[in-house]
């Protein structure tokens, strides 16, 4: 709500700040399905498309879609910070 406050935010150029904050957005996405295959592409794809479409405007661009499966992914990476203890 205050970018100001964020420098590094702040600083970015508008489709930068775009694919940040598309990392945020709420997708209805399902990690564990895509990560086991537990469901049809359809089913798993189906509401992020949706979401695309209709919240984003078909902004999104096909770097935004890898940031978001990034973030995710070290969002994991930091769940477990000692797996081995």
């Amino acid at each position: 709500h205050y970018p100001q406050m964020l420098p590094s935010f702040r600083d970015l150029e508008p489709a930068e700040k775009r694919s940040v904050q598309f990392t945020q957005c709420n997708l209805c996405f399902n990690h564990g399905w895509f990560v086991q295959a537990e469901a049809p592409p359809g089913a798993i794809f189906t509401k992020f498309r949706e979401a695309l479409i209709r919240d984003h405007r078909s902004q999104i661009g096909q770097q935004d879609v890898a940031l978001y499966f990034v973030h995710w992914l070290t969002d994991l990476a930091g769940a477990e910070p000692t797996p081995l203890a």
